[in-house]
């Protein structure tokens, strides 16, 4: 067999086939060579099965059908996964993935610097990808990194809960945003434009890429005391009411540029290299606004959210997971809520048997 699984002599010419083959004549003497071609349409069925690797598997069975279906911030999280398969992994054809595989993309991620979380959250998509292949028959069985630990490739990190923001913090931050360099250039001064962001996060606690990056002028409807947009992660229509004090301040920052907060493109990072900060948002958070260095942790613009969908939770069961856009059952209790308060005075208010009072 050759490198393409043909016969030996054989080889493939496009949609024909041509083959080398010897009379008689070359038996009997070896230096005479007859070359006889002869031609024939080209059999699929006559070559070996192709397997397909992830992404031709992704491209040709998966994408098709959800292409409709999902959110496009999921599908560019499908298509970073497979990037980083690409990129950590042989890549080998779908059916011939082994754990050693999973290990090796584990562990290529884990070199970048990524954390355990983000490393399980590939996975996942990935994950969906095999047993999708599985539904299909393209492979026996979707392959795990141990047995009992299906849905992840590393121990989970622990959710270390926090307080909701006091307004002692907000406060501190408002006045943070004096020292915000970015973004420059514009109409609107950057503090400005920080302090704007911060009341719609206390009010509705989006995320930073429905605020900071998308939200435009025709989404803010003054006239309708509304602000409504389609969150890029669901591509669920949000529908929010504006206060008072929230118009006045998107009053306050109103020019001639079509998004509400021009400039806001790159997220920023800490590149260790060349050991500085990568202008962005969340580097200007960070760096500017609350003085942190690579590494402290302090207060994340999604604690806002975290605060904003805890205290509507405490108002009325469920309103903040309707504000926050999740419908999905158990992701606000799982990542968002912060019930603390509610747990200390539900705690403090337990009733107490005068016994209890006996310390003897």
């Amino acid at each position: 067999m050759n490198h393409r699984g043909l016969p030996t002599g054989m080889h493939d010419n496009g949609l024909f086939r041509l083959t080398r083959t010897r009379t008689l004549g070359n038996l009997l003497s070896s230096r005479s060579l007859i070359m006889t071609a002869t031609l024939r349409l080209f059999d699929p069925f006559t070559l070996p099965d192709h397997k397909p690797t992830r992404r031709e598997f992704y491209d040709s069975n998966i994408y098709p059908e959800i292409v409709y279906e999902q959110a496009k911030g999921s599908i560019s999280c499908d298509r970073t996964a497979l990037n980083h398969w690409e990129r950590h992994t042989p890549n080998r054809p779908i059916d011939q993935i082994t754990k050693s595989d999973l290990a090796s993309f584990r562990d290529g991620l884990r070199a970048t610097g990524a954390k355990n979380n983000t490393i399980n959250k590939y996975w996942r998509e990935l994950r969906s990808m095999f047993n999708w292949a599985e539904e299909d028959g393209e492979i026996i069985r979707s392959p795990t990194i141990s047995r009992r630990s299906k849905s992840k490739l590393t121990e989970a990190t622990k959710k270390i809960q926090r307080e909701s923001l006091t307004l002692e913090e907000v406060t501190q931050l408002w006045e943070g945003c004096a020292k915000a360099r970015y973004p420059s250039g514009g109409e609107i001064p950057a503090p400005k434009l920080w302090r704007t962001a911060i009341v719609l996060f206390w009010f509705y606690g989006a995320r930073t890429i429905d605020f900071l990056q998308l939200l435009t002028w025709e989404n803010v409807k003054m006239s309708d005391r509304l602000l409504q947009f389609t969150a890029q992660k669901t591509s669920k229509l949000q529908g929010l009411p504006l206060t008072d004090l929230v118009m006045a301040h998107l009053e306050s920052i109103k020019r001639n540029s079509t998004h509400v907060f021009p400039g806001f493109r790159s997220k920023g990072s800490w590149l260790a290299k060349p050991g500085k900060w990568k202008n962005g948002y969340y580097t200007t958070w960070r760096r500017d606004i609350q003085g942190l260095k690579p590494g402290q942790d302090g207060i994340l613009i999604k604690h806002f959210r975290e605060t904003m969908l805890t205290r509507c939770n405490g108002i009325d069961a469920g309103l903040g997971n309707w504000i926050a856009g999740h419908y999905m059952p158990g992701v606000s209790a799982q990542n968002y809520d912060l019930p603390t308060a509610r747990i200390r005075e539900a705690i403090a208010k337990t009733p107490v048997p005068d016994c209890f009072y006996d310390l003897g």
